[in-house]
């Protein structure tokens, strides 16, 4: 069977599973605004070692690949695809979408606080597939999406609570590990032959999904400030301008 690391750093947890023999064998959940970079590997180390698994004993890498927190996004993506160079195994992402939808898996809206006061949402069928394209929703949007197609409204934001959310409605919490970790096992799966002693073949390491760019931007350079200094030999002087 399978031995998998899972983990999630998206949103406002850290958030690490080990998944053996079909089921979760250990984890670690940590709320979290920031830190996750610092506490990501540790955590990591303490999982594996309560599920009595090595490092080298890990057959694939689960992560989650947005969207979320950009920073958060790709630390989980640089841990994943690190660890599955240095194994040769391979490494799955999972959208964040998906990672929360399977706590309601007859259908619901996701809904994904963006920090900005609106969310990003995309609805999921019985079967768990996506129904559309992403979107960016206020916060009574999201709930409308969710009341006009008869579905739960799953959020990792307590900030939806009084928007119209139906109290029936999964907590907010952010991703969990263990609770995705048997999606990553199925797409491990069905991996099936393509995955050999030295990893995928062929199988591209996961890729960010934002859904919009980031806010950082580098400072604009004004043409004065682009004119290199005047050099010249230690001790020599400035001639003055003949008239």
């Amino acid at each position: 069977m399978a031995r998998l690391l899972i983990f999630d750093t998206s949103g406002g947890a850290c958030s690490v599973a080990v998944w053996v023999d079909g089921r979760v064998a250990a984890e670690c959940f940590e709320a979290m605004a920031r830190g996750q970079a610092e506490r990501l590997l540790p955590m990591i180390g303490e999982v594996l070692a309560a599920a009595g698994i090595g490092y080298g004993q890990l057959d694939a890498v689960g992560v989650t690949r947005g969207p979320g927190a950009f920073t958060g996004i790709r630390i989980g993506l640089a841990a994943a695809r690190g660890l599955a160079l240095a194994r040769g195994i391979p490494a799955i992402g999972i959208e964040t979408f998906e990672a929360l939808a399977v706590r309601a898996p007859a259908g619901c809206v996701v809904a994904i606080d963006t920090k900005r006061n609106d969310f990003y949402c995309r609805r999921f069928g019985p079967d768990g597939a996506a129904r559309e394209a992403p979107e960016i929703l206020p916060a009574a949007g999201a709930a409308a999406r969710a009341g006009a197609a008869g579905v739960p409204l799953v959020t990792d934001s307590a900030a939806l609570a009084g928007k119209g959310r139906d109290p029936a409605d999964p907590p907010p919490a952010p991703p969990r590990a263990a609770e995705f970790a048997a999606l990553v096992a199925r797409r491990y799966d069905a991996l099936g032959n393509t995955v050999g002693n030295t990893g995928p073949a062929g199988l591209p390491p996961p890729r960010p999904l934002y859904l919009r760019p980031p806010q950082a931007r580098l400072p604009e350079t004004r043409p004065s400030e682009t004119r290199l200094p005047e050099t010249r030999p230690a001790g020599s002087r400035r001639e003055a301008p003949r008239r």
